[in-house]
């Protein structure tokens, strides 16, 4: 009786105070695409966030670009904009594939991480490709030892999304039909991360019981170089507040190792699965009365872009 107490709470709690960085995963990613270069991309990414004074944090990968001279131009006007420029790896490897040894992985992170410290904006932060920290406790905690050791903050997240599914789709639509109509792309991007913001802002103060400052992971991705600056008004219209990532990171729940095995995801669903209690996300999912809320899922957003002929 109390939890389902504590759930209704959590369900009406207001989020007009909710604060909430940015990051884009896998700059620059250099790869051809319609309508925008990703030199486009970035470009018009970096006017949107200056016009509405807000900073964000890059997790670079080296195979996506960031090891050529077009990748590092690009990643250094970001940092000369006063943008963050942090570690993703260089291969973009998933630390929980069996064939990943750990001295491979370490040996992958400093590369990545060569890369880009004499950048303008460079911060020891590193993010798990594909939010993934080890597929056994002794690759999980070697390699937090690694970063301890070196002085490096895991790169957490507390909003994951799945903008890049809806980027690829875009980018189909857009190799098809250059003239292809972009509104109901914009229309489900802010309702999935809206779902994504709302379901996990509920995840997270029933995990740590408060409110804490967001960090929602987004990628560096076609997408947001037409979208980003409708995603920043809608949270702010929402009455959420975009703060600088630096803020964020120095809540104290960004300092956790966490214990889940496998390890990795998103901080709320690694918290949970470390003290052995999943079911928030069973009960959000059964107290759902709008299909809207349920699309922080990548099934269900499949789901819909697939009703929608997106």
């Amino acid at each position: 009786m109390l939890r389902h107490t504590l759930f209704l709470v959590l369900l009406a709690w207001p989020l007009s105070a909710q604060q909430v960085a940015l990051s884009l995963d896998d700059a620059p990613f250099l790869r051809p695409s319609p309508l925008l270069a990703a030199s486009a991309q970035h470009e018009a990414m970096r006017k949107a966030l200056g016009v509405r004074k807000v900073r964000a944090i890059l997790f670079v990968n080296g195979v996506n670009g960031g090891d050529t001279p077009e990748g590092r131009s690009i990643l250094r006007a970001w940092g000369e904009a006063g943008h963050l420029i942090a570690n993703h790896s260089y291969s973009h490897w998933d630390l929980n594939w069996a064939e990943v040894s750990l001295e491979a992985y370490e040996g992958d992170v400093l590369q990545g991480e060569a890369l880009i410290r004499d950048l303008p904006g460079f911060t020891r932060r590193y993010r798990y490709p594909f939010l993934r920290a080890g597929n056994t406790s002794a690759k999980r905690d070697s390699f937090y030892a690694f970063l301890k050791m070196r002085g490096i903050g895991i790169g957490h997240v507390s909003i994951d999304s799945a903008d890049w599914l809806l980027d690829e789709r875009l980018r189909k639509r857009l190799e098809k039909d250059p003239q292809a109509d972009l509104a109901p792309y914009r229309e489900l991007y802010l309702k999935h991360l809206w779902a994504c913001a709302r379901f996990y802002d509920a995840w997270s103060r029933q995990v740590f019981g408060r409110e804490i400052p967001h960090v929602i992971l987004m990628h560096s991705r076609l997408l947001n170089g037409l979208f980003l600056g409708d995603v920043i008004d809608f949270f702010r219209d929402r009455g959420w507040t975009w703060i600088d990532p630096d803020k964020a990171f120095a809540d104290p729940v960004y300092a956790l190792f966490p214990k889940n095995l496998p390890g990795g995801e998103a901080l709320a669903d690694a918290v949970s699965a470390e003290r052995g209690d999943q079911s928030f996300v069973k009960s959000w999912r059964a107290n759902r009365k709008d299909a809207d809320d349920l699309l922080f899922s990548e099934g269900r957003l499949t789901e819909r872009m697939d009703q929608l002929g997106l």
